[in-house]
């Protein structure tokens, strides 16, 4: 039993105090967004079975992959367990007893009550509140002009029934067995609710500023798909497709194995020119092999820019009354970047049709 409790004191704490709980926050909105930008790819049929009136609802059902299953869920409960820790950290700034059971031992509550630093063990000693009792502390505080910069944070108010939407499609994920939204529901979800409510969080000057904590790395083209995404508003008509290209290209970013644009970002020098050089001839060399083997295109990625995009064609013909070959059509049916991982199939549009001017045509 020692050596047990030896393997569990064998770590560290990322964050060095309770008030310093926000890298775990943007942990968990990290791993949300890269779990449901994966879910075009966990889709195995095509988008057009979603919609098609061949297919009924049970049938498609039938045939969601597993790791659809997976993705959908990690994107509800780590989407959840940021809007949680986001709301504790700004009730924590007004007083630490706010988000927490208050203590029933009398020096812990004292060191609280003075802002004292709390030792190790008084700090485990301690229960934080659940989340559904944070919101409604949250929001009667703002409600009543109680707290501090209670106009900036106004926009709970509106977000409350996204925030308890999804604390209980948690709950129910977590305590009620694996319940899954269907693809096109969870994409209105996190377009429709949730981004934007994550974006007026990130503007905040509590959280602002953390990107690279967070985020993807920029993208080539310039185009910001969770800003594209989270304008995706009420009013707007749901394009499943472009919804999807978009996600792709996100997750893509995070795959994306290029250092530049970080470093970019964090304004430091560019020291992995020598890493970014290897994986580039790395992935132009494999490009240039199946570019010679099935007859490919090559183009510069949107995603990574590198010169690895390959554009895989494919040939149908055409017979006349005699059955013979009248017309032999070429078209390309599917792009893949041998450096980030960007793919994509013919069932979309070119990013041009989406608004996405910079982007060159991938469908002839």
């Amino acid at each position: 039993m020692n050596k047990l409790i030896d393997i569990s004191k064998n770590g560290f704490r990322v964050c060095e105090s309770r008030e310093n709980e926000l890298d775990i926050a943007f942990i968990s909105l990290r791993l949300a967004l890269k779990a449901y930008f994966s879910t075009y790819r966990d889709l195995k049929l095509k988008l057009s079975s979603l919609n098609s009136s061949l297919f009924n609802i049970e049938d498609v059902d039938k045939n969601y992959s597993l790791s659809y299953y997976e993705s959908c869920t990690e994107t509800i409960v780590h989407f959840q367990h940021f809007f949680e820790l986001a709301c504790k950290h700004i009730l924590k700034n007004e007083h630490p007893l706010l988000a927490d059971v208050a203590s029933k031992k009398a020096v812990v509550l004292s060191k609280l009550l003075k802002g004292e630093i709390l030792n190790e063990i008084e700090d485990n000693s301690l229960q934080s509140i659940e989340f559904s009792e944070a919101i409604s502390r949250l929001l009667e505080l703002i409600k009543n002009e109680s707290i501090n910069d209670f106009k900036l944070l106004n926009f709970i108010l509106s977000g409350e029934e996204v925030l308890r939407t999804v604390n209980s499609l948690r709950n129910r994920i977590w305590h009620r067995g694996l319940f899954v939204l269907r693809y096109e529901a969870l994409d209105e979800l996190v377009c429709r609710f949730i981004l934007p409510l994550v974006s007026e969080f990130l503007s905040l000057n509590v959280f602002y500023g953390n990107e690279i904590n967070w985020k993807y790395k920029d993208l080539h083209c310039n185009v910001d798909p969770m800003s594209e995404l989270s304008n995706m508003s009420s009013n707007t008509v749901f394009e499943l497709d472009k919804v999807a290209f978009l996600k792709e290209m996100a997750r893509a970013a995070y795959n994306n194995p290029l250092y530049e644009t970080v470093l970019k970002r964090t304004g430091r020098q560019n020291f992995s020119s020598l890493f970014d050089n290897a994986s580039i001839q790395k992935a132009e060399g494999v490009a240039n092999q199946e570019l010679q083997k099935h007859h490919a295109e090559l183009k510069a990625c949107p995603v990574c820019g590198v010169n690895s995009l390959i554009l895989y064609p494919e040939s149908d013909c055409e017979y006349n009354n005699d059955n013979e070959v009248s017309n032999v059509i070429t078209y390309i049916w599917k792009i893949t970047c041998e450096c980030c991982g960007f793919s994509l199939h013919n069932e979309f549009k070119n990013a041009k049709d989406y608004g996405f001017n910079n982007i060159e045509d991938f469908w002839v």
